[in-house]
């Protein structure tokens, strides 16, 4: 009987907990961004990932810009938070 009065208000403070969220860190999301722009061009101009050198630019409504350098060309991707390319384009 101790037992089980001493456990009731352990089990009524775990319901009060707040749940952990499982979201990829801010890091964990560029990178995956980053990756995913540097496959896509590597694989737009035929060379390997190592060629390409990526930087993360810039995030608005869910979609990053991603700067990547091959060379003296740049290209920039448009990037979603899955890590998909949506587009890129090739600036001057």
């Amino acid at each position: 009987m101790r037992i089980l009065l001493l456990t009731i208000p352990l089990v009524l403070m775990t319901g009060c907990q707040k749940p952990v969220e499982r979201t990829a860190s801010v890091q964990d999301l560029r990178g995956r961004q980053n990756a995913a722009c540097t496959a896509a061009i590597a694989a737009h101009i035929n060379r390997s990932i190592l060629d390409i050198r990526p930087r993360w630019l810039s995030e608005t409504d869910g979609i990053a810009t991603v700067e990547t350098m091959d060379g003296n060309r740049r290209h920039l991707c448009q990037v979603d938070a899955d890590g998909h390319v949506i587009g890129f384009s090739h600036p001057r």
